[in-house]
């Protein structure tokens, strides 16, 4: 394969931010690579197009990645390693599956049976829908980098395991770009208003919305007839065929256009304050800890697969005997704990007790989470990591 006869004038771009080569990775073989705080990913997406190649576009931010599959320079697939990307979490959100459908379906995937064919086996979804869930899964995946303002990307060989993908689709790379460009702005414009799926609308008496002014579609406009004050977002969702995003857009626009009204909405969550003596204090010792817990996560997550690594420290947190410190706490994708709600839990504490019921809880878990842990490495890696641990409980002192 070769990139030169179809290059194009990339003189512009400073030396070390693209690079066209050949060479070994765990990637596997790497044509292209390159900085995204360097160059734009939109034309990343536009050079993979024009020169009509096929191969694996990865890109990582952190511990974030997001493969795109071509073939022929056109966007066949896409993958994540973000928990709100899987397809079951998609379709939830989207309103063709049911919470027990999917608490349901989750138990039956294995290596070797994929979440939407369970699902389809179930009765719980049509091969129709499992296509329509697969396309703008992917779809959402990609939107979702254009808010990648930095982090590495590599244009790689096919792999077996991605050639082999039984779900492929023809997807025009202009159109994805337009689209992903469009909903920078609107997204933020629209979480403002828009802020939870359970929310529930009614048309304003005695408003009839002109369609001709908001340009709808014949499945839009739908939509407005099937907003009863009764059904949330996520049911009208279920209803239109549409994307949740597309779905808000349209909710967005008859809000501002006071065609619609709020009838419910689910209450936010105060901010919490501790105590200007002991907050400073306290919030280094959660982050310093945060820390402990999400390089556990890494290590153990690459001896036992993400899924699995999951499971043990979500029990792990359920048995945890200091309940009233880790009330409503979970563990995120990457094994942190979420440090608004432990915080807040301590701030429920008398100031004389924060610090040492902070200590003593978090020790407890890490203990218990770096025994359990300890079972899967090999005794260098154990040496790491416990040194790890050791210098970030130094920092403490």
């Amino acid at each position: 394969m070769t990139l030169k006869k179809h290059e194009p004038d990339i003189a512009a771009i400073p030396a070390g931010e693209l690079s066209l080569t050949r060479k070994s990775t765990p990637l596997g073989r790497v044509f292209l690579e390159g900085d995204l705080a360097a160059i734009q990913l939109p034309d990343v997406l536009s050079f993979i197009a024009m020169i009509r190649h096929s191969g694996r576009l990865v890109l990582r931010l952190r511990q974030l990645e997001r493969t795109i599959l071509w073939k022929e320079g056109e966007i066949a697939f896409a993958t994540s390693n973000s928990k709100e990307h899987s397809l079951g979490e998609f379709l939830l959100a989207n309103g063709k599956i049911t919470e027990e459908q999917f608490a349901e379906s989750k138990l039956r995937v294995t290596p070797t049976l994929r979440h939407g064919k369970v699902l389809v086996m179930m009765g719980a979804l049509s091969p129709k829908d499992l296509w329509w869930g697969v396309k703008h899964q992917v779809l959402e995946i990609i939107y979702s980098l254009f808010t990648w303002k930095e982090g590495r990307f590599y244009f790689c060989e096919l792999s077996e395991q991605t050639s082999q993908e039984r779900i492929t689709l023809s997807i025009n790379t202009s159109s994805v770009i337009m689209e992903g460009i469009r909903r920078i702005d609107e997204v933020a414009r629209i979480r403002e208003r828009i802020t939870g799926p359970e929310m529930v609308f009614a048309r304003v008496p005695g408003i009839e919305p002109d369609m001709d002014e908001f340009d709808l579609s014949e499945q839009e406009s739908r939509l407005i007839g099937q907003i009863d004050g009764v059904r949330t977002i996520r049911e009208l969702i279920g209803l239109s065929g549409m994307t949740e995003f597309e779905v808000t857009r349209i909710l967005f626009q008859l809000l501002s256009a006071r065609v619609i009204e709020v009838v419910y909405q689910q209450p936010a969550r105060s901010a919490v304050f501790l105590d200007v003596e002991d907050s400073p204090e306290l919030i280094r010792v959660v982050t310093t800890y945060n820390l402990m817990f999400a390089r556990l996560y890494e290590v153990l997550a690459g001896r036992v697969g993400q899924q699995q690594a999951r499971e043990i420290l979500g029990s792990l947190l359920q048995s945890s005997d200091t309940d009233e410190l880790w009330n409503g706490v979970f563990f995120d994708e990457f094994g942190r704990f979420d440090e608004n709600m432990l915080i807040a839990n301590v701030s429920e504490l008398s100031v004389d007790r924060r610090r040492t019921a902070l200590d003593e809880g978090l020790n407890t878990l890490l203990s218990i989470e770096l025994f359990e842990i300890a079972q899967h490495l090999d005794a260098a890696t154990k040496v790491e990591v416990f040194r790890y641990i050791s210098e970030q409980r130094a920092t403490l002192e």
